[in-house]
């Protein structure tokens, strides 16, 4: 078990976690519909464009891409490659996920953290990011074995997934999230898992909730709504789950412990485009590019928003408040949702929660 108090203190000792670069960055909290959205303008690390995240990840799929370590030099496929240097220097932990025997993980803390404690833990094998049952079987050993971190992954494709899609990983902490204590507002029966409770979420990006104290049952219902997920196409709604030979629908998760068990949030992602939105139907739409452009990751997905430094202009030759800012990050959101919040978006999310019924 790792001592993650000490692991911690010794990272900002070493002075990996960048503690003044992470200090610059702005943020607020603003009051919407959604709950207390929490804001941030990201002043000690860039961010990526979408269309940069994508040539990156078929870069390193293909081999045509490496990467040195700006801090020591060292050669590396990406920037989440773990190394036993990495362990020896103090920077890394090991961790075994995937069941008995398990396979090697390390666990470090990201030096630009957005929020309490931000951890990320990555397969020591270098390999492409990832959402099915062995990558669920990981992420409940990674809650198990630190529950009192909440973990996640972002979504395996371009456009819904974050800024590394080349290395598989999760990303954890001690935070909590808006997303993570919004409301259940409509329940309902998930088909053949009687010890699972699953409902849909109050928020603006389309989660499905599901709480239980059986794994084993939490895994296998995750896989369901995965699978159907995968597989599920609604013209109306706008959602392809396959074109050209290429899939469209995924998921990004996030585990917690709570209450003696688990609380798995599953939101539906899909990265299909179209000729009015080129960066993705259910992407910031470009209204909303002054404010935010680049993808929408598993942290944005739980309602704390990594806003680029141009919003610090924006913001002055606008006339724009930090609420103003906070309520358009809120429309960020519903644009990433797959089903929106009106009539027509609740009858299009009644019809999938009835194939995840049947």
């Amino acid at each position: 078990m790792i001592d993650t108090d000490a692991f911690y203190r010794e990272s900002c000792e070493l002075g990996y976690v960048k503690l003044e670069a992470v200090a610059r960055n702005v943020k607020w909290t603003t009051e919407t519909e959604w709950g207390n959205l929490e804001i941030t303008i990201n002043l000690s690390k860039p961010e990526k464009d979408p269309r940069d995240i994508a040539a990156a990840a078929e870069a390193k799929a293909t081999g045509k891409a490496d990467y040195v370590d700006p801090a020591t030099g060292a050669f590396r496929h990406c920037p989440l490659c773990v190394t036993d240097a990495d362990v020896e220097r103090g920077y890394a932990r090991r961790l075994r996920l995937g069941g008995e025997p398990g396979e090697p993980w390390g666990l470090w803390y990201s030096p630009y953290a957005y929020y309490e404690e931000h951890c990320i833990a990555m397969s020591w094998e270098h390999r492409p990011m990832h959402i099915d049952r062995a990558a669920f079987m990981c992420l409940f050993d990674v809650v198990d074995q630190l529950p009192q971190y909440f973990f996640g992954s972002n979504a395996d494709l371009p456009i819904v997934g974050g800024s590394i899609l080349g290395h598989d990983h999760f990303q954890g902490g001690k935070h909590v999230f808006p997303m993570q204590v919004a409301p259940v507002c409509e329940p309902f029966n998930l088909k053949g898992f009687p010890e699972v409770s699953a409902g849909i979420v109050k928020w603006p990006m389309s989660v499905i909730r599901l709480c239980s104290r059986t794994r084993v049952q939490l895994v296998d219902a995750a896989c369901k709504v995965l699978d159907s997920w995968r597989s599920y196409d609604d013209e109306e709604a706008g959602i392809v789950s396959e074109s050209d030979g290429a899939r469209h629908n995924t998921i990004t998760p996030i585990l917690r412990r709570r209450e003696g068990g688990y609380q798995l949030d599953l939101a539906l992602r899909c990265n299909i485009t179209s000729e009015d939105h080129p960066l993705g139907v259910f992407h910031p739409h470009e209204h909303l590019h002054h404010i935010k452009k680049e993808n929408i990751g598993l942290i944005e997905v739980m309602g704390l928003a990594i806003l680029p430094p141009r919003v610090q202009q924006v913001m002055e030759e606008r006339g724009l408040s930090r609420d103003d800012v906070g309520c358009l990050f809120g429309q960020v959101l519903e644009c990433a949702g797959v089903f929106k919040w009106d009539d027509v978006g609740r009858a299009a999310q009644r019809r999938f929660i009835q194939v995840l019924a049947s």
